[in-house]
């Protein structure tokens, strides 16, 4: 077969499709229309030399049922696939088909190391099924190991598909330092399990925007918060950007770095983070953990920030904890740095003037302060809509 196809079954084929209770219909003018190629990326920021996973999958949106089949190779009958084959990801013009496009318009489109098959099966492909495959496309393409900014685009079946632009990031992983009047917390993030989380904590890092906010909220002996442009618990983004949830099912500890959301609301994380100080088995798997703290500093500061008055009226710290700053650096290799909670153990227990005595197994959240939280003091609120908005957010606990 010298093309690419989308073409009627073989009768076995069809039998078997219709014993399935699919009703076939014969495919007519543009064969791939319906068809979506697609790539993306588990992670989008990478070290440099570390693998780089991209995932390549195929969408039919249509009613009916295709064959796929890769140009040039002789084609083999279809066989049941849990994933979509590396002949049909290398199925582009001249066995390639992956494209990569990086600083200064430099072009990378031979897949090193890959030996096209002179056979190749088809693949069937049913009503609004997908089938995909992830494979680490620096071990295809060398140069992604390099730092540098990398597009990529991927035309399979000799080009008759065009897939989204993927945008991958070869840099050193960053670390934030957040300087506060106490000390300094680096805090390493967790680039894989929650990518658009840490993300975005990186952008509004790089444009200064914690830069003079606070540590609004302290929970003595829990939790501290910050990170808000009203200082109260009621703001967002300036630009309102709000994230989606990357809930999992790493243990919020000591030392754990988790963003803030509305109690009702699980994708309504946008600035606001806390920083736990002890074990909270309620919040695990409730709040996005995007990082957690590393190092001795980090410690003291933590103990120091937990050691602030907090004024029984408001339940917020009687001096203003200002977040300085957050700058960013390269973070060393995970292998070199302990998380706290790992200091913590190797260390003798802090005496009670530095912290407060912490139950074994907290209690929900909702016990674990000394009364239920006041009303906050809120901006005047300009619609109902907004009103409900600033009230929820003053109160981040769960249930």
């Amino acid at each position: 077969m010298g093309r690419a196809g989308v073409r009627n079954m073989r009768l076995p084929v069809v039998a078997a499709l219709l014993a399935g209770g699919l009703a076939l219909a014969p495919v007519r003018g543009d064969g791939f229309a319906g068809i979506e190629a697609l790539v993306s990326a588990p992670v989008a920021n990478i070290h440099p030399g570390n693998p780089v996973p991209v995932r390549f999958t195929l969408h039919n949106s249509t009613d009916k049922p295709v064959v796929l089949s890769v140009p040039d190779a002789e084609p083999k009958p279809p066989t049941a696939v849990a994933q979509l084959p590396l002949a049909h990801v290398f199925s582009g013009a001249g066995f390639g088909g992956v494209t990569i496009r990086g600083d200064y318009d430099r072009v990378w489109a031979d897949a090193t190391g890959y030996h096209a098959p002179a056979e190749a099966e088809e693949l069937i492909l049913g009503p609004h099924a997908l089938v995909g495959t992830e494979i680490d496309l620096a071990s295809y393409f060398p140069a992604l190991q390099s730092p540098g900014r990398y597009r990529i685009v991927w035309q399979p079946y000799g080009g008759l598909l065009t897939s989204n632009q993927l945008i991958v990031e070869i840099a050193p992983l960053k670390q934030a330092e957040i300087i506060t009047d106490d000390g300094v917390m680096v805090v390493q993030f967790f680039y894989e399990l929650a990518p658009n989380h840490v993300a975005n904590f990186l952008e509004l890092a790089r444009n200064g925007f914690y830069n003079q906010k606070t540590f609004h909220r302290l929970e003595k002996g829990y939790f501290i918060q910050g990170g808000d442009p009203n200082g109260d618990g009621s703001g967002i983004r300036t630009d309102g950007k709000k994230l989606t949830a990357e809930f999992s099912a790493y243990p919020i500890d000591r030392g754990t770095v988790c963003m803030a959301r509305l109690e009702n609301d699980p994708d309504s994380a946008s600035c606001q983070f806390l920083i736990a100080n002890t074990r909270i088995p309620s919040w695990d798997g409730r709040y996005t953990v995007f990082g957690h703290l590393v190092g001795e500093e980090s410690e003291r500061t933590l103990d120091k920030l937990m050691a602030h008055d907090v004024d029984p009226d408001t339940g917020r710290p009687e001096r203003t904890m200002y977040i300085r700053a957050v700058s960013l650096s390269d973070a060393p290799p995970p292998n070199e740095v302990a998380p706290l909670q790992q200091l913590s153990a190797q260390q003798a227990p802090l005496p009670p003037a530095q912290a407060q005595p912490l139950p074994v197994q907290p209690a929900p959240m909702q016990q674990m302060t000394r009364q239920p939280l006041p009303p906050r003091p809120t901006p005047t609120p300009q619609n109902e809509s907004q009103r409900i908005e600033v009230r929820q957010m003053t109160d981040v606990t769960p249930d």
